[in-house]
């Protein structure tokens, strides 16, 4: 009864905080402060009910990852708007400048993403069910394994080297990201469809491999050569972000990575630690975006912008309101009877269509859709589409509603699974894989994991039997061993 009085405590004087807050705003701030104040009470109700359930902080968790992500993508916006003086100012996205929303109407099309999240709390945290993920309690590859993954990573990295040779894109370094977007159009304007299509799966079973030896090192960083090999390549990933100004998502899921993995098999991290650590990455990630960009806008239009913005950089355009953007200029062009082609329904299971080639028609996604909607397509610009977006297009308030409760459903399946096999190296790798990528099923849509099992996850499998088989285990191959729990990872 300790630990359920411990949710109480927490989240009722939550409640009570916030609707004592609300009571003293005014109409316009209560219209777009009660979505963002019920998003975040309910994300904090499912993380104190998991954390008493099991007795543990709820970090290593698909399900929690896919509600905060979900909050972030819904209330920074809000903030955005409130700084700003209740307005999208001259730093926001284009779109809802243009619109500039009234308070309630932004309120009022916000309670779509108090309704999914709804939807997606009450069903995770009934069907997820109880269970303790132990720290350490996994087992690492064997030597023949290990060595298949250092050489796949190799040959794959050395393939896009060697295609950035080819290609003259290695050799052009970018000053702004602008010019990296440019650099990129570039080359995949001059490059075979074939070609382009196989490097883009290519770079997502890249990725698998990536996280696979971030596996094998960390899982050893209680050594301090491996740990000092894990600071080495943490501060590299960081580096090349800065110098190429390319994306900022490889480098924060590589982070968030490290810091799972940290957890899940080493020791695990505290609650204070993880709020200021995560505080500190979301702050790096909105400063990357804007670093990105300094010398793409003139700098002292910058300045002045600033200047004349309300709260400088937070009422910066940014992923989360550009998303917020496309939901809205969709929800105003399907008012407007835009026309809505068929294959927008479609949308969560077309990337795992066969190749272009194959099909009898035309291959386009929804984003893409936007961006021929909005005459933008093909300029190196885009949108990520959003499940709002999705919905909007279909029956709205009653698919998010159903979308929420269905990916609640399926997330507490899969962390149900992975209970039953949370010793296993290569369930813990695809476990963790979703939890890294389950963001996309609020910045893509609902299924967009999908694409990911069946171009990355499973052709990863499969070149990993293809090599057992074709350099069989030697006699005497060193086994993996299971990291033992000790009083030193759990203090």
């Amino acid at each position: 009864m300790r630990f359920k009085n411990r949710t109480i405590s927490v989240v009722l004087p939550a409640i009570v905080l916030a609707a004592s807050a609300l009571a003293f705003m005014t109409a316009d701030k209560f219209y777009v402060a009660a979505p963002g104040f019920a998003c975040v009470l309910m994300v904090l109700w499912l993380w104190m009910t998991l954390w008493d359930r099991d007795q543990k902080i709820p970090f290593f968790d698909v399900g929690m990852f896919c509600a905060l992500a979900t909050l972030v993508y819904t209330v920074y916006p809000l903030v955005n708007y409130w700084v700003d003086g209740l307005q999208f100012g001259i730093l926001s996205d284009n779109r809802l400048r243009s619109y500039n929303p009234e308070p309630y109407e932004l309120g009022l099309f916000h309670l779509r993403h108090v309704l999914y999240l709804f939807s997606f709390v009450v069903f995770y945290s009934v069907f997820r069910g109880k269970g303790t993920i132990e720290v350490g309690n996994v087992s690492t590859p064997s030597r023949s394994t290990r060595q298949i993954i250092v050489l796949f990573f190799l040959i794959l990295t050395g393939y896009f080297f060697l295609l950035g040779i080819l290609t003259g894109d290695i050799y052009t370094l970018p000053e702004t990201y602008g010019e990296r977007i440019a650099i990129g159009l570039s080359v995949a304007s001059n490059m075979p469809l074939l070609l382009l299509q196989i490097s883009g799966k290519l770079a997502g079973i890249l990725f698998v491999f990536k996280l696979a030896l971030l596996f094998i090192v960390v899982s050893r960083c209680r050594q301090k050569k491996w740990f000092i090999i894990l600071l080495v390549w943490v501060t590299a990933e960081i580096i090349q972000t800065f110098i190429l100004k390319g994306g900022r998502s490889g480098l924060v899921l590589f982070l968030m990575a490290t810091a799972l993995f940290y957890h899940r098999m080493i020791k695990p991290l505290s609650m204070k630690f993880l709020i200021t650590s995560g505080a500190a990455l979301f702050i790096f990630f909105i400063f990357l975006g804007l670093y990105r960009a300094y010398a793409y806008i003139d700098f002292a239009s910058l300045q002045t912008a600033l200047s004349q913005a309300n709260a400088g950089i937070f009422s910066g355009s940014n992923e989360f309101q550009t998303l917020l953007g496309t939901a809205y200029d969709v929800l105003q062009r399907k008012i407007a009877g835009a026309d809505l082609p068929w294959y927008l329904y479609i949308n969560d299971f077309i990337m795992i269509l066969p190749p272009q080639q194959l099909v009898p028609f035309e291959k386009v996604t929804a984003s893409e859709w936007y961006l021929r909607e909005i005459g933008i397509s093909g300029t190196g610009q885009g949108f990520m589409w959003g499940v709002i977006s999705q919905s909007i297009v279909g029956l709205d308030w009653i698919e998010l509603a159903l979308r929420g409760a269905l990916l609640g459903y399926i997330l507490a399946r899969i962390h149900r699974w992975y209970l039953k096999h949370q010793s296993g190296f290569l369930e813990t790798l695809l476990y963790l894989f979703f939890c890294l990528k389950v963001y996309y099923t609020f910045r893509n849509t609902t299924f967009s994991l999908l694409a990911n099992l069946v171009w990355e996850i499973i052709p990863f499998y499969i070149l990993l039997l293809m090599a057992r088989a074709i350099f069989s285990v030697k006699v005497g191959d060193q086994p993996g061993h299971r990291i033992a729990m000790t009083p030193h990872n759990v203090k």
